[in-house]
């Protein structure tokens, strides 16, 4: 996708900003905004899979050049609530291989650690469409946003996921080119929005407790691309304070192809 990511952008919006170096870690910084946030007022999990993504990303693309990468697993855990300030991504390459890239990334608000998340990534041949990360990963700081971007809604009312059956887990959304990745499909950190929004519903209505999405474990299988994308759900594991969830991630619009499976925990809210 030529001009990635356009003027009108999740990775804009978000206002992210990044520090790389040369053979060394690269970290990211999200500012903590109530949109962001889920109704405890710290920063939703899903939140933090699209940053986790981004600077993940933009170090495995680093480490497989001049090859392009896909995002393959992604699993984050939240030790403590994010809420105070920014939040900063710090990641680090663990294998650099010819098809496959692991990292870790560390994550902590103002105060305190908050979490961790592990990735990996598929080496994949480049695209004309995709973005020369040597030239987009230039040392140094650097940032999406530009002097309009901001967070105007909740961001799980950007990118269009609608909850249609809570006790289910049924979530739906469009494939909206606000929230595309640089191959046209939904961006790797967006499934982990759907995959909370999922879990957090069908936590809720099995439980009547207001859980919060604490672990999110992704493994992608394919791009969504057409949409609209619909979630099945089944619930794993259930008492009054904790649920552990299967989600499946479905674009109904390219056959029902499976594109996402994931697994999500649901707890009491962080202190």
């Amino acid at each position: 996708m030529l001009g990635y990511p356009p003027d009108s952008h999740l990775l804009r919006d978000l206002q992210l900003s990044f520090d790389h170096v040369d053979d060394g870690p690269s970290r990211a910084w999200m500012p903590i905004v109530p949109e962001i946030c889920g109704d405890d007022g710290t920063v939703r999990i899903g939140a933090l899979t699209t940053l986790v993504d981004v600077v993940g990303g933009g170090l495995a693309a680093r480490a497989a050049h001049p090859n392009w990468i896909a995002t393959a697993d992604l699993t984050v855990h939240l030790f403590a609530p994010a809420r105070a300030g920014r939040v900063e991504a710090l990641a680090r390459t663990v294998r650099a291989g010819r098809t496959t890239v692991v990292l870790e990334v560390d994550l902590r608000d103002d105060e305190r650690d908050v979490g961790v998340a592990t990735m990996s990534f598929s080496a994949l041949p480049r695209r004309d469409s995709n973005p020369d990360i040597a030239v987009a990963m230039q040392p140094g700081p650097t940032t999406m946003a530009d002097a309009a971007s901001r967070i105007a809604a909740p961001l799980c009312d950007l990118a269009g996921i609608e909850i249609v059956d809570a006790a289910a887990g049924v979530v739906e959304l469009p494939v909206l080119d606000w929230a595309k990745n640089s191959m046209g499909a939904l961006q790797g950190g967006v499934v982990g929005l759907v995959v909370e929004m999922a879990t957090e519903a069908a936590a809720r209505a099995a439980t009547g407790r207001s859980l919060a999405v604490t672990d999110i474990q992704c493994s992608y299988l394919a791009f969504g691309k057409v949409g609209p994308l619909r979630t099945r759900t089944d619930v794993l594991a259930c008492d009054d304070g904790h649920v552990v969830t299967r989600v499946e991630l479905i674009d109904d619009g390219a056959e029902s192809r499976r594109m996402t499976v994931a697994r999500a925990v649901a707890t009491e809210s962080l202190r």
